[in-house]
Order: C-alpha cells, then sequence, then structure tokens
C-alpha cells in the first residue's frame, strides 16, 4: 500500500500531461479594481480575527490579519499579513499565510498576494505537507486553490515543483493538479526500496 508520501508525489508526477491547461486558465477570476481615482477605505480594522463555524456551533475557518480595510464601492476588503486556517473532519488544518491579500465583495475568494505559504504538520496518519508559491486564488468555502505560479511541494525527504503552478484540494488528503514541467524526488525508506522492482521507466508507487 502505498505511504501518504508516495501518494502525494505519483498524484503530482500523474497529472503531467493529463492537465488540460486550458481548462485552468479559462475561469475569469475579478479582482481589485483600478481606475485613475484613488480608491479610499471608508474604514479599517486592526489585529482583526474572525472565526466562522458550521450550523453545529465547529469551527470550520479562521482568518486573522494586522489590517483590514473595507471599500463600500463593492464591499471588498484588503488584508496586511493575512493568514487562513481551514479545518477538515478528520486530521491537522490547513494555514495559509501571505504578504497581503484581497477578499471579493461576496467573501467567497481570497487572492493571497505575494509569496505564500500552504502548511499542514503531521497526524497520526499523515505526512507533514509544505508549500511555497506566489499569487494564489483560495476559495476556502470549498477548500480549493490554484495559482499559476511557480509552486514547489515537500514532506519530509519528498518534493515536487510544478512549474506553472496548479490546482490543489485542501482536504483530509492533500490532491492536486499540477502544470508542467514538474520535477520531483521521493525518497523511500531502507525497507521499501528492496520490495521496489527496478523496471526502467518506471517511478517508485507508480501502477503498471
Amino acid at each position: 500500500m502505498l505511504s501518504t508520501r508516495q501518494r502525494i508525489l505519483a498524484l503530482a508526477m500523474a497529472s503531467v500531461g493529463a492537465f488540460a491547461w486550458w481548462l485552468y486558465r479559462g475561469e475569469e477570476v475579478p479582482g481589485p479594481q483600478e481606475g485613475a481615482r484613488e480608491r479610499r477605505p471608508d474604514y479599517r480594522v486592526d489585529h482583526l480575527r474572525v472565526i466562522t463555524m458550521d450550523e453545529s456551533g465547529v469551527p470550520r475557518r479562521y482568518l486573522t490579519t494586522t489590517e483590514l480595510r473595507h471599500y463600500a464601492d463593492d464591499n471588498s476588503k484588503e488584508l496586511q499579513a493575512p493568514e487562513v486556517i481551514l479545518c477538515v473532519k478528520r486530521g491537522p488544518p490547513w494555514r495559509i499565510r501571505s504578504e497581503t491579500a484581497w477578499i471579493s465583495g461576496d467573501n467567497h475568494l481570497i487572492r493571497m498576494e505575494g509569496e505564500v505559504y500552504v502548511d499542514r504538520v503531521a497526524g497520526p496518519t499523515s505526512s507533514p505537507v509544505h508549500m511555497r508559491t506566489h499569487d494564489v486564488l483560495l476559495k476556502w468555502n470549498e477548500n480549493y486553490a490554484q495559482t499559476e505560479r511557480l509552486v514547489r511541494i515537500t514532506s519530509e525527504a519528498d518534493w515536487v515543483t510544478a512549474k506553472n503552478g496548479g490546482r490543489i484540494w485542501l482536504g483530509e488528503w492533500l490532491r492536486v493538479k499540477l502544470a508542467g514541467p514538474v520535477r520531483g524526488g521521493l525518497l523511500l525508506p531502507r525497507a521499501e526500496r528492496k520490495a521496489v522492482p527496478r523496471v526502467p521507466g518506471v517511478c517508485p508507487g507508480q501502477s503498471q
């Protein structure tokens, strides 16, 4: 049976060539309005922390920021040093950090801008996961993220990179569709190396 670390790399490498880039780029996403007239917020909030709960009163999401600026014309918000925590039913939550962020007026979309870090600590049945990229669109109601920038995913000694970003589902298990070129490396424990057949062109954990 594949370990969590092997599953992450196998899914990532299998996505090369199978990921249709036009599907990824076909969705138009609104962003901050730009114009000749300078936009000014109607209010600011410092050191804000927001908790979103489900119908049972169980926390689903956390949002913290050092500063929030609200714009009345479209109800959008701009954040400084934001951090989003996405809870899952089982396992550790996902933690997403960026330099700045923009939130749409309906609060469904968050643009995590600048350097973006996505992290999850190890759980009872899962290995730690760390991602580094730039400019991520987050649909936090769906625990879904996407980026067109270079992304690097690591899990202990294993790693994978995708030059053109990809789509990421942040659930109990990590699921990704990466846009190539994709490169990666997998370090198997010594006990598992003996069980892997030495067949040219077949990656460890890849079904034949």
